[in-house]
């Protein structure tokens, strides 16, 4: 969605100076109409990402050893547009959308890599999760409702040819009530407190980080 450009403290920089038009031609990039800054493109924004964020993580740690951040890090992938960096096209062998998401692995490992350069990834807690489920997603329709209303996607059907499903075997998608639009993955690593691989399978929801890490952190939240 526009601006197309980098906004950085809360203004565009550079300012804005063209017009993306309506765009609905591709199945993994579509665009609406709107600002746009003619140097912007799409498939910078995941690279220039990764190295704004080592780059901020290298100057903590230089400038203030031994003291703790905190990044939170919303990427832009991988959601609508689909838009891997020429460095990753075909490393998955997945078509557009997986060479995105193995991007995105590069990105993540890329990030613990600064940390554990300073000798910081021990002792730091680090979330990786999703806010919804996958848009575009196959399954096997079971229920009588399901079975009748069921329409696999373009997308879906894309994906799913190279069997790369985004939300498992759970029916629904992003915006639906069902498991497959609100499930999703919740990695957690912490080493100098978990100590073992394990899977939990209490339910947890995205409400409950705030509250968790206050209290990891010793932190009284206000009522």
């Amino acid at each position: 969605m526009p601006p197309y450009c980098w906004i950085e403290n809360d203004r565009c920089q550079p300012v804005p100076n063209s017009t993306t038009p309506d765009n609905k031609t591709d199945l993994f990039r579509t665009q609406t109409e709107g600002a746009s800054h003619s140097d912007f493109r799409i498939e910078d924004v995941l690279p220039t990402l990764k190295r704004r964020t080592i780059g901020k993580v290298d100057e903590h740690f230089s400038q203030n050893r031994g003291q703790p951040l905190f990044l939170y890090l919303p990427l832009n992938s991988p959601h609508l547009p689909v838009a891997p960096s020429r460095e990753f096209a075909g490393k998955s062998q997945a078509g557009h959308y997986g060479d995105f998401v193995v991007e995105t692995d590069d990105f993540v490992g890329g990030v613990m890599d600064a940390f554990a350069k300073h000798n910081a990834l021990q002792n730091t807690l680090i979330v990786f999760t999703s806010d919804n489920g996958g848009l575009w997603h196959t399954w096997t329709p079971q229920e009588a409702d399901d079975v009748a209303s069921y329409k696999p996607t373009p997308r879906g059907m894309y994906t799913s040819g190279f069997d790369h499903h985004s939300n498992a075997s759970l029916r629904g998608t992003k915006a639906d009530i069902y498991e497959g639009g609100h499930r999703v993955p919740f990695l957690v690593h912490w080493p100098a407190v978990i100590s073992t691989c394990r899977v939990v399978n209490e339910p947890v929801e995205l409400t409950d980080v705030f509250a968790t890490i206050a209290d990891v952190t010793s932190q009284k939240l206000p009522d």
